[in-house]
């Protein structure tokens, strides 16, 4: 404080600060050494100062004082031109109130505001969404006129689950906007965030390419989380038959409609889709039953299509429906020995089913990759029910009969035909697969090596050989292993765990081991096989043999060979490797 304040201060032999100042707890300031104080002439107020006591005390102690209040004084000016908080105007605060501050809301930082990704590359990022994943999750369609500035400002939840799902060639950078993500969920599913529809499509596009998250994967928690959203915003029912004036409400508030039009009823057939072909397949209970509201939303939108998918969501839902009546034939629903004419009826009712289907398609099936794969793996299902789920009543059943000879023949013609599929697809169009696209994968497999191992049955041989030969599953395994390779990168995340398709060619060299080790069954017994052979190696066990011994997988000795089709794998070693194809861990799929 200067020498001409602290006179001014003193200068009538008063206190320092004036009563209305005083009840304000604000400075006094006075400009001119008598008069009233700056703030009271400035608000045409009475300044009064409480007559202040003379010091008895010889000069020096009140020279210390005033030494001390000027230091705390410039202390307290120093603070407060630093800080930046906004103030009320002095005019508003009445004399008998406390100064109060107040400050504006600021938004959460996003991941452009954080600098992990600029608004430039989100553009990019979500142009690659629209053109290429987008094809793979019809059930979240962002319009093409859409920018990133205006999906980040609207729904930024939704804005951030694209920019994660489309960062499949930044393995680590992606991770990191997972973890934002979970943040994000958390937020709104467990604190005290908004819950709203935009929430229900970011969990879907979350959803739709979890082979891409860490492990491990939540895939059944955030599943449910999207359900109990469905639920609460009642979004399984047409939007007229929506309550929500509830029976124990006395507020009076008339009903209101609330409907986000084809948006909700595209996501709500997705979240189906999703629970109903995975939960199948890697036997699982669909947390998502079927209704009808869903195919009258999918009639609804196949007439009023905006987009091209719209036409091919009925097809898929339908055919859904139809791969879930073959459940009830599975050892799922039943562990008794089954009636081999019972299972013999089942088959050709599901097999003709099939059939009209496919004649009843009002496009060619290679329109839709999403139903193409999906359609062949029903077929596969129907095979692996028929020939793999049931226990036989006899201890010697006969699997020779015309009907499982078919039904050996529909599996492996299905399995060489997606499989083909597949390892034709331009180079990488695979990382846009979502993650039902690569359990299916993973499920053809699988059962590849099943049926081809079971026609190698002296019996049934002569029945197949065109079509084992034709698929030729030793050479078939080895191009989706270079495939898969192809995609892996040295790239580790934060808690050094490399990416998926590092896991995924691991997993087709265990099938290509066990496939090839019985292979060799033919000149030597399994049991015989050396000890060196390593399944996680890289060398190709096919090259133990002349590529013309393999070719065609000839017919197995029933020394050799004998096993009971439903027991032709006594350890669940197998099985178990396939159903974790997508690595979920035990608290997901």
């Amino acid at each position: 404080m200067s020498d001409r304040t602290r006179t001014s201060r003193y200068s009538n032999g008063s206190l320092r600060t004036c009563q209305n100042c005083a009840r304000a707890k604000i400075r006094c300031i006075r400009s001119v050494p008598t008069g009233s104080c700056d703030r009271c002439e400035r608000l045409r107020k009475t300044c009064q100062f409480q007559p202040g006591r003379r010091a008895n005390a010889g000069p020096s102690l009140s020279d210390s004082k005033d030494r001390r209040i000027d230091a705390l004084e410039a202390k307290l000016d120093r603070l407060l031109a630093q800080s930046t908080s906004a103030t009320v105007s002095e005019a508003s605060i009445d004399d008998k109130s406390p100064t109060t501050t107040t400050t504006t809301p600021r938004p959460p930082q996003d991941v452009i505001d954080s600098g992990l990704l600029t608004l430039e590359a989100a553009s990019l990022l979500l142009q690659d969404y629209q053109r290429t994943l987008m094809p793979y999750c019809p059930f979240v369609i962002v319009p093409p006129h859409a920018t990133a500035a205006t999906l980040r400002r609207d729904k930024p939840f939704l804005f951030l689950a694209i920019l994660t799902a489309a960062l499949y060639d930044n393995m680590p950078l992606q991770r990191t906007l997972e973890l934002e993500v979970k943040r994000a969920i958390s937020n709104c599913m467990i604190f005290d965030g908004p819950v709203s529809f935009e929430t229900l499509q970011g969990l879907l596009v979350h959803l739709a390419w979890c082979q891409y998250h860490s492990r491990p994967r939540r895939f059944s928690q955030y599943l449910h989380l999207a359900i109990s959203i469905i639920t609460d915003l009642q979004l399984d029912r047409a939007p007229e038959d929506r309550f929500w004036r509830t029976r124990v409400d006395f507020n009076g508030e008339l009903d209101r409609e609330i409907s986000w039009g084809r948006e909700e009823r595209r996501a709500v057939i997705g979240f189906f889709w999703f629970s109903s072909s995975i939960s199948q397949i890697l036997q699982k209970r669909s947390s998502f039953s079927f209704i009808p509201y869903l195919e009258t939303s999918c009639e609804f939108l196949a007439s009023t299509a905006e987009y091209d998918s719209d036409r091919h969501l009925l097809q898929l839902i339908q055919l859904q429906r139809l791969s879930e009546r073959i459940i009830v034939a599975s050892s799922q629903h039943t562990s008794e020995p089954h009636d081999a004419d019972a299972l013999e009826q089942c088959y050709r009712d599901h097999r003709s089913e099939l059939d009209l289907y496919l004649a009843q398609l009002p496009f060619p099936l290679t329109d839709s990759h999403l139903l193409l794969m999906q359609y062949h793996t029903v077929e596969l299902y129907l095979c692996q029910v028929t020939l793999f789920d049931h226990k036989p009543r006899s201890e010697h059943h006969q699997h020779d009969s015309p009907f499982q000879i078919e039904a050996l023949r529909l599996g492996l013609t299905a399995a060489r035909t997606l499989l083909e599929f597949y390892v034709s697809l331009p180079l990488r169009q695979e990382v846009a697969f979502n993650n039902a696209g690569w359990v299916q994968l993973g499920f053809a497999v699988t059962l590849a090596c099943k049926l081809v191992v079971a026609a190698a049955d002296p019996r049934i041989h002569p029945h197949t050989v065109d079509l084992t030969r034709a698929l030729n599953l030793s050479n078939m395994l080895s191009r989706c292993i270079i495939r898969i390779q192809a995609l892996i990168t040295s790239q580790m995340d934060a808690r050094g765990d490399r990416d998926v398709f590092y896991h995924y060619e691991k997993r087709l060299k265990r099938a290509q081991w066990w496939f090839e080790s019985r292979s060799l069954s033919r000149s030597q017994p399994i049991e015989c096989l050396p000890a060196a052979v390593d399944p996680s190696s890289s060398a190709n066990i096919s090259h133990a043999l002349p590529e013309e011994e393999l070719s065609g997988y000839g017919t197995v000795s029933r020394e050799g060979l004998d096993f009971q089709w439903p027991g032709l794998f006594p350890s669940p070693a197998f099985d178990d490797m396939f159903a974790d194809w997508i690595a979920q861990g035990s608290t997901g799929f």
